[in-house]
């Protein structure tokens, strides 16, 4: 018998792609779905059936901003209400395409999406050009960190297809970008719903010589592999079992090995991983000596010395020097987007950083910033009014497990909640330095 060929794993990059209402990000969802051959032909009827119920029956293409609304108020209000995730391929790699609200009231859900993404699409709608939920979110995909943005300029339909009208708005879309700090790999001129520059080239734009959208994307660099990064394992909740302690939780980075050495945080002791667990139907709870775990995968751990643990505390690589360790902290620079106003100056949240939770006061604001127009409206402010963005110290009563956003994003973003127990989420931030 010959043995088995380990299969190699198909690539995979997760996009967010934002735009303002009604800039057709729903259309191009649905006609990337169709051209990738990701979307059943009943289902397609099915959506043309909705739009010609809800009024859309005499638009062409109409049907593709309905292959994802399901709700009836996103119907009957033409909106896209919640963050959802689409999947499709290419011949080059696979996608998670993550959906993310356009208008105000969402913003929350948009962030929440973007924060899982490794690159962007940002689409504007070129008859329309560059407004204000454009600029806020090319702020949110800077203040996420998103770097590899392509930009469609969609709606090329409306403007007959000339090449004027989107060089005015690439230069408009492009002068934005900058003033974030944001360059992104192309400028793509679509029609979402004719289908034009989204898998084959326009026949109508003889004059754009670039790549189609599904090319753009293909030509993305791959985001480093999280198991090339440090061992982060956020501890979620310990259980007594049969006389053990049983650490359960997920792995955000690096690769954990049954055997290992690591430390754990705040503690700063070195501890020895010396099993992992996992569930099996058949056997129930199993410990393995020489198993592994990846980012994402859910498990659960022994360890061989009965140090004190608790939800919140973190297992990390250790390094020389101890350089590839998340830092321990009580006070934290960082850029903060208020989503419920006002945060005022000196008021006690609570801060929530992967498993950790922990009381915070807002020591200062330096800067405040409209997210829209980018422009400062204030310098040693008393508070943040919603959706504004301001530059903050934060300081925590306890001892904080993190890391400057720029070197770690598990350890590196967090959310500010009010309430006794935390519930009601008032701001999400990514630190700057600590």
């Amino acid at each position: 018998m010959k043995p088995k060929m380990k299969m190699k794993m198909r690539e995979s990059l997760r996009f967010v792609l934002v735009g303002h209402v009604d800039h057709g990000k729903s259309t191009l969802i649905g006609r990337l779905l169709y051209d990738t051959g990701s979307i059943a032909l009943d289902r397609l009827e099915e959506a043309r059936e909705a739009a010609r119920a809800y009024g859309y029956g005499a638009e062409a293409g109409a049907e593709f901003a309905f292959l994802l609304d399901h709700l009836r108020e996103e119907r009957e209000g033409a909106l896209t209400i919640d963050t959802a995730q689409t999947f499709f391929s290419t011949p080059a790699r696979d996608y998670v395409l993550i959906d993310a609200p356009g208008h105000a009231e969402f913003l929350k859900n948009m962030i929440t999406g973007a924060a899982q993404a490794d690159a962007a699409v940002l689409i504007v709608d070129v008859s329309r050009g560059v407004q204000e939920q454009t600029r806020r979110h090319a702020y949110l995909l800077s203040f996420l960190g998103l770097e590899e943005i392509v930009v469609a300029l969609n709606k090329m339909d409306l403007v007959g297809y000339a090449e004027a009208p989107f060089r005015a708005v690439e230069e408009e879309v492009g002068a934005l970008l900058k003033a974030v700090g944001l360059a992104p790999r192309s400028y793509i001129p679509i029609s979402a719903r004719e289908g034009e520059n989204i898998a084959g080239k326009a026949g109508k734009m003889a004059w754009y010589r670039g790549p189609t959208l599904l090319e753009a994307l293909d030509s993305l660099p791959s985001p480093l592999p999280p198991e090339d990064k440090p061992l982060v394992f956020p501890i979620q909740d310990v259980y007594e079992l049969e006389g053990k302690r049983l650490i359960v939780g997920r792995v955000e980075a690096g690769v954990l090995k049954a055997g290992m050495k690591a430390r754990l945080l705040p503690l700063g002791e070195m501890v020895t991983l010396e099993s992992i667990v996992r569930w099996s139907p058949k056997l129930g709870l199993c410990a393995n000596e020489e198993d592994e775990a990846h980012p994402g995968e859910s498990i659960g751990l022994m360890l061989k010395e009965p140090v004190p643990l608790d939800r919140g505390d973190i297992i990390c690589q250790p390094g020389p020097g101890g350089e590839d360790e998340p830092h321990l902290t009580t006070g934290l620079q960082a850029h903060l987007f208020c989503l419920a106003g006002p945060l005022k100056r000196g008021e006690e949240l609570t801060l929530r950083l992967a498993t950790q939770q922990v009381p915070a006061r807002l020591e200062e604001i330096t800067e405040r910033l409209d997210s829209a127009s980018l422009a400062v409206l204030e310098r040693d402010a008393r508070a943040l009014g919603a959706l504004e963005v301001g530059s903050v110290r934060l300081a925590t009563d306890q001892p904080l497990v993190a890391t400057r956003f720029s070197e770690l994003r598990q350890l590196g973003r967090f959310v500010l909640a009010r309430g006794q127990g935390g519930e009601e989420i008032s701001a999400g931030g990514i630190i700057t330095s600590l």
